[in-house]
């Protein structure tokens, strides 16, 4: 292998993949070092020093669930957010890099060469701070993180890369084990445009499993007459309904067995409770569609495509909600569990490997050389390709903390949701008082008028200014990629 591989990776709440393009320009999941395409997200601590990820740590998820953290991805560059092992604090960020630190080993094991640069996918409504937390991880696991990529965006690049030359618009459902984006996208000729994104970083999979832990329990507390108050923390049953929640994506009925002190009780579940017991769930799901669709200016009559990822949308309530409301059928034949680590690695190819052997084997294929094995028809650069061309959006409306005449404190919107990236805006702001020789600049993230419904993200220092008299005229550009 004479290039460097950068690995695209899906940090996903419950389970995690990553993948690669080959020298032939195919996308490839790496399996991990057990030999699985899909790593849990499950990390176990058997002591203060010792840390195993994925198969080995869900196995002691009942054993020893003191000693477990899983669900990192909902608290990763969240404020305050941190685990508790054997007396040691540790923020998402360490934790969410033990699993990209075995990623890196078992991806070299695997290609018997260094792999020192990924990209990582993230929720399209992930907000800077829980960007720039991804990134940090895959710094303290020892990689270069080249760039993130919104998950959204990655799907749409591994269903389209095959697609490229036509016009059609996109609706990216993406709902995981922990969160939940909608994005419309745009695809025309080579080149992916984000039009607008929507979502919700603590709706996901989770949520209907612990709807199922409190059917459940209730059910038994029923059955046994029994108070039972801290069933509902049981990792055992946790489990159980998840396992339960699988088997209803393909059958109508199944049974929960619950272990009681020592009796084992089973609890039967059907698809119509299930569904009855999270049909909000799904509501949430459908409406944020529709307000997104909304603000973008468009209806579902303009979807043509409806791109499932992420392992919840296999439910079938989810997948029936979806054509209920659209009228359109799904995509078949993408794997919700595998699109976004594959788009993450096309993402790599196309933004940081100008040079990759893949860039000359798609050039080939558009000029009409048969290439075996190659099916792909794009680039990024060279005479004869069409340019494959991604572009974002910012999914969070930005802004900066400013005084009015009356000397409040108030939030100037500057760059708003939805505005394509990179964006650029110079802004006049004026000396607050007399002789200022600085400004300090805090840039905002979220919506709100006040300090207290924003996120201050940065702040930038104007230092060696001129002296001047207040209200002196002052530009500042505000550039945002």
């Amino acid at each position: 292998m004479s290039y460097e591989p950068i690995l695209g990776i899906d940090l996903g709440t419950t389970f995690s993949a990553m993948a690669w393009v080959d020298a032939e320009g195919q996308a490839r999941i790496l399996p991990n070092r057990e030999g699985h395409f899909l790593t849990p997200s499950v990390f176990h601590f058997p002591d203060a020093r010792t840390c195993v990820v994925g198969e080995q740590a869900l196995r002691m998820v009942v054993a020893d669930a003191p000693h477990i953290v899983r669900f990192v991805k909902r608290a990763i560059g969240v404020e305050g957010r941190t685990f508790t092992v054997h007396g040691q604090v540790r923020s998402p960020q360490e934790i969410s890099a033990f699993l990209l630190r075995k990623f890196k080993q078992d991806a070299e094991s695997a290609l018997g060469r260094a792999v020192d640069s990924c990209v990582i996918s993230v929720p399209a409504y992930f907000n800077a701070a829980q960007r720039g937390a991804t990134q940090e991880a895959g710094i303290l696991a020892g990689f270069d993180v080249r760039s993130i990529v919104n998950e959204p965006t990655a799907a749409a690049i591994a269903w389209g890369v095959e697609r490229l030359g036509g016009e059609r618009k996109l609706l990216v459902f993406d709902l995981g084990g922990g969160t939940f984006d909608v994005t419309l996208m745009e695809m025309k000729g080579s080149t992916l445009t984000m039009l607008a994104s929507d979502g919700n970083t603590e709706l996901g999979g989770k949520d209907w499993d612990d709807r199922l832990v409190t059917r459940v329990a209730s059910r038994v507390r029923e059955l046994t007459g029994e108070p039972l108050p801290d069933l509902e923390g049981s990792q055992e049953l946790y489990e159980r309904c998840v396992a339960a929640k699988l088997q209803l994506s393909s059958r109508p009925r199944t049974v929960v067995p619950v272990r009681v002190g020592r009796r084992q009780v089973s609890v039967p579940l059907t698809r119509e409770e299930f569904e009855q017991a999270t049909h909000d769930l799904v509501a949430q799901c459908t409406d944020t569609c529709a307000v997104m669709l909304d603000r973008a200016g468009h209806t579902w009559a303009d979807v043509d495509d409806i791109l499932p990822a992420g392992g919840s949308t296999r439910m079938p309530m989810v997948q029936d909600a979806l054509r209920r409301v659209s009228g359109k059928p799904i995509v078949a034949g993408l794997n919700p569990d595998a699109c976004v680590a594959l788009g993450a690695a096309h993402c790599a190819v196309f933004r940081h490997q100008p040079d990759h052997p893949a860039i000359a084997a798609w050039r080939d294929a558009l000029a009409g050389v048969p290439r075996e094995g190659v099916q792909h028809v794009s680039s990024e650069t060279g005479s004869g390709a069409a340019p494959v061309a991604v572009h974002d959006i910012a999914t969070h409306p930005l802004g900066a903390v400013v005084l009015d005449a009356q000397g409040n404190e108030r939030i100037l919107g500057i760059l708003p949701a939805s505005v394509p990236l990179p964006a650029e805006r110079r802004v006049r702001f004026a000396y607050a008082w007399d002789g200022m020789t600085s400004v300090t600049v805090e840039v905002t993230e979220g919506a709100g008028d006040t300090r207290a419904e924003v996120t201050v993200i940065g702040t930038v220092v104007l230092e060696d200014l001129p002296p001047r008299p207040r209200g002196t005229p002052i530009d500042v550009i505000y550039r945002y990629a």
